[in-house]
């Protein structure tokens, strides 16, 4: 618990007047720490330097006040008004989250750009593979229509040499019945040796 130890003469500084004070902390070892506030007059927050010195007891701290010229005393204003310019840790650790909030938005920024950009390339490689897909049915089908009248010409074609062979072989037969019977050829047989040199 801080202690009011010693009052000092109002300190001016760029127009600003100060109240200084020196207040004693007793620690759990029995030393105590000295500071040394200042109040702004006409109000406002009080501002503090650095811990200025420790003492073995409250009497010796009492003594050390007590010794503290006007010199020392404006030095510990300065050093305190440029601590109150310098951001306090909860400051420094408000911006380094603040920091790290920004971060993490931009990574999930960054995150949910790279997630759009890979549903649109799997939705476009989607697209090409039923592309491909209508092509080949296309390519498959005009081979279709392209063959089916090949294949016609082809059947009759087969057709034609399937009948040709039956009646050359009907001819053979007959031939051969005749020949071995001693008859001459039939009309028929004549025809069809006919046909065959045409």
């Amino acid at each position: 618990m801080f202690q009011r130890i010693r009052q000092y003469g109002l300190i001016d500084v760029s127009g600003q007047w100060y109240r200084p004070r020196a207040y004693g902390d007793p620690r759990p070892a029995g030393t105590w720490d000295g500071w040394l506030v200042f109040f702004p007059i006409g109000g406002g927050a009080a501002i503090a330097s650095d811990r200025e010195t420790t003492q073995a007891t409250a009497q010796e701290l009492t003594i050390w006040a007590a010794g503290l010229t006007p010199v020392y005393i404006q030095g510990a204003l300065v050093r305190a008004l440029e601590l109150a310019r310098e951001p306090g840790v909860i400051a420094q650790l408000e911006d380094a989250e603040y920091e790290a909030l920004e971060d993490a938005d931009r990574l999930e920024t960054a995150a949910e750009i790279e997630r759009l950009t890979a549903s649109a390339d799997e939705m476009a490689a989607a697209e090409a593979r039923a592309e491909a897909e209508r092509l080949r049915r296309d390519r498959l089908a005009t081979e279709s229509a392209m063959a089916a009248p090949e294949q016609v010409a082809a059947t009759k074609a087969a057709e034609a040499h399937e009948a040709a062979a039956r009646e050359a072989r009907a001819v053979a037969a007959d031939a051969a019945r005749r020949s071995r019977r001693g008859q001459p050829e039939t009309t028929r047989s004549k025809k069809s040796r006919s046909i065959k040199k045409k």
